[in-house]
């Protein structure tokens, strides 16, 4: 989990993990692999591995395209037969809870959950190592919120990969999440095991963070 206020550097910490910006300083490493040193080729191949799940869900899916083919298009990335596309975007849609007839849709016909599964759906049917969920529930109201929470941790439980929380929900960070980062104008202040710095604050921004 990164938790923080609102400008103090989650989003762009997934950015630069993504390598689709360059940090100022210091490295990201993803495996052997140090992102700043590929080439635009080889830091594609590295994304087939990584996805980013984005607040704005609506705002990230093409308005153009119907949902199958936004799901459908990392796929890109790997060499497969239509058949096998589509096996896999009904896979993907049964992992998510929606049914097959949302394939046509366009996403001005979804509500904010719906669209927020189909981003997650989007993200998982490349089947990365890394997933990043950047704030994934706060444009949604709590009763939605639950539902997107109670999918993201029973995809947790089903699948062992890494998965990157971003949020400004403590409760929430500290449900889902074994560690977590905290950080503060742009610097990571406080990390560690979820129970220990909840538990046992040592930065005084932490202390303050979890006294609000």
């Amino acid at each position: 989990g990164v938790v923080g206020e609102s400008g103090c550097g989650k989003s762009t910490l997934a950015r630069a993990i993504m390598g689709l910006i360059a940090p100022t300083h210091g490295q990201v490493w993803f495996g052997d692999a140090n992102l700043g040193r590929q080439s635009r080729a080889e830091l594609r191949q590295l994304r087939r591995h990584m996805q980013l799940i984005f607040q704005d869900a609506l705002g990230s899916l093409n308005p153009r395209l119907r949902v199958d083919e936004i799901i459908t298009d990392p796929l890109r990335l790997i060499d497969l037969t239509r058949e096998e596309k589509n096996s896999s975007v009904d896979q993907i849609l049964d992992q998510v809870s929606l049914d097959h007839s949302f394939k046509t849709r366009l996403p001005q016909e979804l509500s904010g959950g719906q669209a927020q599964r189909v981003g997650i759906a989007r993200g998982l049917v490349i089947d990365p190592d890394l997933i990043i969920f950047d704030e994934p529930t706060s444009a949604l109201d709590a009763t939605i919120q639950a539902q997107v929470l109670m999918l993201i941790q029973s995809l947790i439980e089903r699948r062992d990969r890494t998965y990157l929380f971003i949020s400004h929900d403590l409760a929430t960070v500290r449900g889902l999440c074994d560690r977590v980062v905290v950080m503060y104008l742009g610097r990571v202040v406080e990390d560690g095991p979820v129970d220990r710095v909840f538990e046992g604050p040592r930065h005084p921004y932490t202390r303050a963070l979890l006294g609000a």
